[in-house]
């Protein structure tokens, strides 16, 4: 009989051991207890095209998942520096996810925006899912944006992202329509001086092609599969005005997609301090509830 018992002992520790075995090889599992950090990593030939990237404690390709930050600056300035703010907070609030801080090619009146700042986010995204396993992250992403970047965002969460990698999509004072009469009809001088900037930009009129203008604005690309969206206006921001959120709003709604837009009254384009802080907190648990 306790050979008997020492003979179930063995085959239970045998049976334990290969499969704790079998589940440390699994194919395409890649387990990291340390935190890394890595800066400037290229993602193109261009001296733009440089991403940093923080990889947490204890990730793994199966399970974490990735925040990517898209930087503003009117599509022709800015710097990935510019949010390394939001960067760091979110290593510590959010810390269960890599966060992916982005530089991409920035427009002058020889490289236009469209596609090429769309076509660096595709690269950025194939250059992640090639080092998945590399990095131990996997292909499931948050994008967080800022003005310029927050349309890139959308843009490219709406249009571009056809295998529905996107699960949420954070838009912070974001450009959503190039045809809506807060831009067309604005009696703003500001936001008169955006608008032609924009259409020197791309070399085209609003009045002449104004299908050009629909392809390029996030809120024509809604589908009812769009990614979960949350918004932030300004309710004085003369660069990007709050009737871009709000029309974003209506369209998400229409087509079912599950959004939150939150509304500073008082605020300009940059929110303010005690808002930003609100926005950070809203969106922290808006991917988390969704990239999860």
């Amino acid at each position: 009989m306790r050979k008997l018992r020492v003979l179930y002992l063995f085959i239970f520790l045998f049976v334990f051991a290969s499969c704790g075995e079998n589940s440390e090889t699994t194919p395409n599992e890649t387990f990291f207890e340390e935190e890394k950090e890595l800066q400037n990593v290229a993602y193109g030939d261009d001296p733009q095209q440089k991403y940093d990237i923080y990889l947490p404690k204890n990730r793994s390709s199966s399970k974490t998942k990735v925040i990517i930050l898209i930087h503003g600056g009117g599509w022709v300035q800015g710097d990935k520096a510019d949010m390394n703010g939001v960067y760091d907070y979110l290593k510590f609030a959010a810390s269960e996810y890599a966060l992916v801080n982005i530089n991409y090619r920035l427009a002058t009146l020889t490289r236009q925006p469209f596609p090429t700042q769309i076509d660096d986010i595709k690269a950025i995204v194939e250059d992640l899912k090639s080092k998945n396993l590399e990095y131990g992250i996997l292909n499931e992403y948050a994008f967080v944006g800022v003005s310029a970047g927050a349309h890139l965002s959308m843009l490219y969460g709406y249009k571009y992202d056809s295998d529905k990698e996107v699960k949420a999509v954070v838009d912070v004072v974001g450009p959503t329509d190039f045809l809506h009469s807060s831009y067309t009809n604005s009696s703003n001088a500001e936001t008169q001086q955006i608008v032609l900037a924009m259409q020197l930009l791309v070399g085209k009129s609003i009045a002449n092609e104004p299908s050009y203008f629909e392809g390029i604005s996030p809120r024509y690309a809604v589908t009812a599969s769009s990614p979960p969206t949350i918004m932030f206006y300004g309710g004085v921001d003369t660069l990007v005005p709050f009737e871009q959120g709000e029309v974003l709003q209506q369209t998400l709604e229409s087509f079912g997609v599950t959004h939150q837009y939150h509304f500073y009254t008082t605020a300009g384009h940059d929110l303010g301090d005690e808002n930003i802080v609100d926005a950070l907190t809203k969106s922290i648990n808006f991917i988390q509830t969704h990239l999860k």
